[in-house]
């Protein structure tokens, strides 16, 4: 009998700190879901800074092709070049969008820039139009893409 009337003593304190230990869990299950929105808000803050300052230097010629526009929306960037010297006959679609698509995942990839986007979920939709603005390539890089 003697260990239940101590018990009753402590009811107040062990309540008190039951109530804290409580409180500090859920404050710290709270602390660790609001800190990955906050990563996930900051990514797509940069993701749209990026595609906003090269949707800016647009239309940029680079050795015979020009940078159209660059988007971006929902973890989808969309970067759209025109070959200003090419006509779409002159050009084996196939054979093309091979070696432009190992060229981009290269540059796609890289560690600067897009690298750690796209290795972490970023899908990068490349157009590449003829002189004409008739579609020659369309191909996508994505993580996959980076091993």
């Amino acid at each position: 009998m003697t260990w239940i009337f101590q018990l009753k003593q402590y009811r107040g304190p062990i309540l008190f700190f039951s109530a804290m230990i409580s409180l500090f869990v859920l404050l710290q299950l709270w602390h660790a879901r609001s800190a990955s929105e906050d990563k996930k808000e900051e990514r797509e803050r940069q993701l749209k800074g990026i595609a906003l300052i090269m949707n800016a230097q647009s239309p940029k010629m680079i050795v015979d092709a020009r940078l159209d526009s660059v988007t971006y929306n929902d973890e989808i960037m969309r970067i759209s070049y025109t070959l200003t010297k090419t006509s779409k006959d002159e050009v084996d679609s196939d054979v093309f969008t091979k070696d432009k698509k190992a060229l981009a995942a290269s540059v796609s990839c890289d560690e600067k820039g897009l690298g750690p986007f796209v290795k972490s979920g970023l899908l990068i939709k490349y157009t590449i139009n003829d002189s004409s603005s008739a579609p020659i390539a369309d191909f996508q890089i994505s993580k996959s893409d980076c091993l």
